[in-house]
């Protein structure tokens, strides 16, 4: 069923035509002929490792791909060697995906030290006073998946860096809109589903680990492609070994086969993202939220997070009175206008590819609609 209005990127991106094409391809005209045709598709995993290294500016090596966000925080809240009295920094609302792995580490004598939520965000002063000399770890979400506050990840790793902690991020409502480059924001640990700002398919997504941290990682899943020759091990008599040295690079967290399909729509996605560019992409999407906002609160709307940089992502949240948000959302989404309502608030996500025209039905809508 198509929409008037498509401004839920935030919770399920659109697929990109080229991303389904692909997709067919590898379906229609590879997989059903075996392995006869199968190393057609080997080559997207390796483009879309030098797109994703290219659009964080690090390296390919530094690079895995996972299924979702949830599977790359839990690689490192499983992986990490933890100790009773370690301390892990959390954000108050945040997503449940990048709380509930740390609370598993209560078990192990991990505490949880929690940021609180002031006006849809985070001040630094908290952020501040949150983390002390037992920090291991901080975590956190470079954009609220509801309330579309933006982190300041630079001076939350300035932080970190005073206390000798990392930083694990969750970047699946950023990656793909806004830029991020770790060589100017030296986060640890990154991970995001591609099925969002990414425009890739639900199943596919992004781990990143700083090269010097890899070793950090102690626990983590190693399969048949986590080892340096697999791919040689069974070609031939006397070559079937059990010796091999673990790969020096994060994609040996990738595990033995993967999503095949799923792989050639995400690297068709980004070699798309990366012709545009990710400056292009953040200029559109932040010119449409901002236009947004502003109709939106001369409308007499409350925002959830005030104009300024803290605001400045791609989604942009109402908050209405009396739990009052369900009812808005369920009106727009009759209207044929596709928005959400995570922690009750009505949340609207342009893209890049968002057309004014879209824009301009949501907010004839939203004028009809009482604050």
């Amino acid at each position: 069923m198509s929409t008037g209005a498509y401004l839920d990127h935030a919770g399920l991106g659109r697929l990109r035509p080229r991303a389904v094409a692909a997709m067919r391809t590898a379906l229609e005209e590879v997989l059903p002929h075996g392995s006869a045709e199968v190393g057609r598709l080997f080559g997207a995993r390796a483009a879309a490792r030098r797109a994703v290294a290219a659009l964080l500016c690090c390296t390919p090596d530094e690079v895995a791909f996972v299924p979702n966000t949830s599977t790359g925080v839990h690689l490192v809240a499983d992986g990490l060697d933890w100790r009773p009295g370690d301390r892990v920094v959390v954000f108050d609302r945040d997503f449940p995906a990048n709380v509930r792995p740390w609370q598993r580490l209560e078990r192990h004598g991990v505490v949880l030290d929690r940021v609180p939520m002031r006006e849809g965000g985070y001040r630094p002063a908290d952020v501040a006073a949150a983390i002390g000399p037992a920090t291991r770890l901080v975590a956190v979400s470079s954009v609220n998946f509801a309330t579309g506050f933006r982190c300041d990840l630079a001076a939350v790793c300035a932080l970190a860096a005073e206390a000798g902690a990392l930083v694990c991020v969750d970047a699946v409502q950023s990656l793909g809109a806004l830029p991020l480059s770790v060589a100017d924001t030296p986060v640890d640990f990154l991970a995001a589903g591609a099925h969002k700002w990414l425009g890739g398919p639900p199943g596919t997504g992004v781990f990143y680990c700083r090269a010097d941290r890899l070793e950090l990682l102690r626990r983590t899943p190693t399969g048949w492609f986590g080892f340096q020759g697999a791919a040689e091990v069974s070609k031939g008599p006397g070559q079937l070994r059990y010796d091999l040295p673990e790969r020096a690079a994060a994609a040996k967290v990738e595990g033995g086969m993967y999503d095949l399909l799923g792989m050639a729509g995400f690297a068709a996605a980004l070699a798309e993202l990366a012709e545009i560019g990710i400056d292009a992409v953040a200029a559109r999407v932040l010119l449409l939220a901002d236009r947004i906002r502003a109709a939106a609160a001369g409308l007499g709307h409350t925002l959830a997070v005030p104009p300024g940089p803290a605001a400045d992502s791609g989604i942009v949240s109402l908050s209405v009175p009396n739990a009052g948000g369900v009812r808005m959302a369920e009106k727009l989404i009759a209207a044929g206008i596709q928005v959400s309502t995570p922690d009750g608030l009505v949340r609207i996500s342009p893209h890049y590819w968002t057309a004014d025209r879209e824009v301009d039905l949501l907010l004839e809508r939203l004028a009809t609609l009482k604050p």
